[in-house]
């Protein structure tokens, strides 16, 4: 910021001054020594005001059954891309008036320049890997319930670029952003579930090998979500517990890995990676019990 007083560039925020009306943002100049602030406009977004930071708990509240797509290793851009899949889920969504959806990670491939592995695996640059994803969601932007990112995505731009494109993806829509694992609950009505959901890591074939650490981290959860090994399964785990009254009962949860939008790529053809089929899970939360499927 350009000091009004000086036209020193040497400024520092010194944090916002409110009142009923506006929101400014304060700065001092090293320059001369004097303040001034200019103000924020009502629509402009703050760049951390959503981030859901570890600990935290995200949160929504439907007064009805709510059915929650989760999309996870989209892909976007990627010569393997699966467009007509996602367009079919991005119209199930659309037309469901009680549907929602969150992004899982890696939403887009990303291959950077002179990164190890070779650009001849996507099909457009990673900008309008980026854009295309943004215009792909908008029918249903407003249907979005937060994001997160992948390796893909996250983990490639943050480790070459020190830049987070998933976080940036999330402020452009307007959504709150999961850089790690964490809580969702889910209320419907007066009964509060919870969902606990994770890009994942591991690429082993036993799919809940990663969502038992998962479980035995986050403990309450009654729905565990995880992506990257590209597997499509749910399935109930029951356990029994004790009830309010002291009585033994059954309670069941949920494991879900959530599959893809990549088909048969040429790095799982020549390792002899197990075929994937492309698709997604919807979990439906209502007041009484919890369904999921695949797609």
């Amino acid at each position: 910021m350009i000091c009004p007083h000086c036209s020193s560039m040497l400024t520092k925020k010194e944090g916002k001054k409110r009142n009923k009306e506006t929101v400014k943002q304060q700065f001092s100049c090293k320059s001369c020594g004097k303040w001034f602030s200019i103000p924020i406009p009502s629509d402009v977004k703050e760049y951390d005001k959503m981030h859901i930071e570890p600990g935290k708990l995200f949160h929504y509240k439907s007064d009805e059954k709510v059915r929650i797509h989760g999309l996870t290793d989209i892909h976007v851009g990627a010569n393997e891309f699966d467009l007509k899949k996602f367009q079919e889920a991005i119209k199930i969504i659309y037309e469901d008036p009680n549907a929602r959806w969150f992004g899982n990670g890696d939403m887009i491939e990303l291959i950077p320049p002179n990164y190890k592995i070779n650009q001849r695996g996507q099909g457009i640059p990673p900008e309008e890997q980026y854009l295309s994803f943004l215009k792909l969601v908008q029918p249903i932007q407003d249907k979005c319930l937060f994001l997160r990112g992948g390796n893909h995505d996250y983990l490639r731009s943050f480790n070459i670029l020190d830049f987070d494109v998933c976080k940036t993806l999330a402020s452009e829509m307007d959504v709150p952003y999961f850089r790690l694992p964490g809580y969702a609950k889910i209320s419907v009505g007066e009964k509060d579930w919870f969902l606990v959901s994770g890009h994942g890591k591991s690429g082993a074939k036993n799919g809940d090998t990663e969502l038992d650490k998962m479980a035995s981290v986050y403990s309450d959860g009654d729905v565990y979500f995880l992506g990257h090994n590209h597997q499509l399964y749910c399935k109930p785990m029951d356990s029994l517990t004790i009830d309010d009254k002291g009585e033994e009962t059954l309670r069941r949860k949920w494991y879900v890995r959530g599959g893809s939008f990549l088909r048969y790529a040429d790095y799982a053809r020549y390792s002899f990676y197990g075929i994937q089929r492309t698709g997604w899970i919807t979990m439906e939360f209502d007041k009484k019990r919890i369904n999921c499927w695949e797609n």
